[in-house]
């Protein structure tokens, strides 16, 4: 899987593309975001539109947890351009009745 950011203004957009399934890239996504939270870079946008497969556990508490942080540290975590199974994942997830509420879909204008 690969990242790149791309910072606009006061948003900054996190591009995924590739599987979201191993633990590495679960944890590079985590690091992306802790880093980005760091610089105080607080509106992340993560945008799902080339990440094909996602792990049903672990890919979505990836996300749960990138939400967590960005949270406690005073900012927004949304979602961007989910894939058709993303989409479809987040409302099947178990206890995902909730995440779906969590985690936002936004469009960019």
């Amino acid at each position: 899987m690969d990242i790149h950011t791309l910072i606009i203004r006061t948003v900054t957009i996190i591009d995924l593309s590739g599987n979201l399934t191993s633990r590495k890239s679960e944890e590079s996504l985590r690091e992306t975001v802790n880093r980005m939270l760091a610089e105080d870079r607080k509106d992340l946008i993560l945008n799902l539109s080339e990440v094909p497969i996602i792990d049903p556990s672990s890919g979505i508490g990836a996300m749960i947890k990138c939400f967590t942080s960005a949270k406690v540290s005073g900012g927004r975590f949304s979602l961007l351009r989910p894939s058709r199974m993303a989409r479809q994942l987040l409302p099947t997830s178990q206890g995902c009745f909730r995440c779906s509420k969590l985690l936002t879909m936004r469009r960019l204008p």
